[in-house]
């Protein structure tokens, strides 16, 4: 296999996914940095090939003023965890390439939200400038807008709304689409299918889950609804894990497509890339929520 034994084997599956996700690992808590294939320093990509995460805040806040106002604090909680922690990890490793936030949704909801996590982030290491908040700027307008900027045509495998509920799976044997979008759902109460009818029905986008059958945990499925901030760390380790594979092979192979006769290998890297991406996902969300990390049991 070799590329170092693809890693040790990826740190034996992240430790058999920090042993079937009891967890543990104090050790080497954040970023098992440089993982599924040893990085060195990463080349900065262009601008039009950075991944996106598209916050959409377009559904879900109540009119009330109570619970508008506690929605708001949610997810500003929820957005303000994930920028400390990638403030954190970027510490450990200045190369790590961000991927791009915007939050969308109404002109109002959008400047409360923006106002708290601006407020949040005095108290938190959350880089509050990483993030970009775009009021009455519909999902579609932005991604028509991407593509219009973008020098690689956007295809529609390249964008994904991530839902629990749809019924295709994310591949782990390649690198995750560029763009996806996750909703800002955040209640007490889960309510079923509704960020798969808001991606297919309303906005005509393929929904998609994660792969988190991968991990082979009793309790946690791809149907699992995730918390916004463990989505948002899980996508963010994915994408930097496929960067250090994608690197370490043009170290190796230099410009050539050696990689096309190495399919099965570079599939199971990939999938270890998810894997560790998913496992120190969940640690996080353990440590931030130890008695609730899974949501949904049968």
């Amino acid at each position: 296999m070799d590329s170092d034994a693809a890693a040790a084997d990826a740190a034996t599956d992240t430790a058999a996914a920090l042993d079937r996700l009891q967890i543990s690992d104090d050790a080497n808590t954040d970023d098992a940095a440089e993982s599924p294939a040893a990085s060195s320093t990463l080349v900065c990509k262009p601008d039009a090939s950075t991944p996106i995460i598209l916050c959409d805040a377009f559904y879900g806040f109540p009119t009330q003023k109570r619970p508008r106002n506690e929605r708001v604090r949610a997810v500003s909680r929820q957005l303000t965890n994930f920028l400390q922690w990638r403030s954190e990890a970027s510490e450990k490793n200045c190369n790590n390439i961000h991927s791009h936030v915007h939050v969308l949704g109404k002109g109002k909801d959008i400047e409360s939200v923006k106002t708290r996590v601006d407020e949040l982030g005095t108290q938190t290491k959350a880089s509050t400038e990483q993030i970009i908040f775009d009021a009455d700027i519909e999902i579609r307008q932005f991604l028509d807008k991407q593509k219009g900027t973008s020098s690689t045509q956007e295809s529609q495998e390249e964008v994904v709304y991530l839902s629990p509920d749809a019924s295709y799976t994310l591949p782990t044997t390649c690198r995750p689409p560029r763009i996806v979008i996750v909703g800002m759902l955040i209640d007490r109460r889960i309510t079923e299918d509704r960020s798969r009818r808001r991606a297919e029905e309303s906005l005509n986008i393929r929904a998609a889950k994660l792969p988190l059958d991968e991990l082979r945990v009793k309790e946690l499925s791809s149907c699992e609804p995730l918390n916004v901030d463990t989505v948002m760390e899980l996508m963010q380790r994915w994408w930097w894990n496929c960067d250090r594979v994608e690197e370490r092979y043009q170290q190796i192979n230099g410009s050539g497509n050696a990689k096309g006769d190495n399919t099965e290998k570079y599939g199971l890297l990939y999938k270890k890339c998810f894997i560790e991406a998913a496992a120190y996902a969940m640690k996080s969300q353990r440590d931030r929520h130890p008695n609730r990390t899974v949501h949904k049991t049968e």
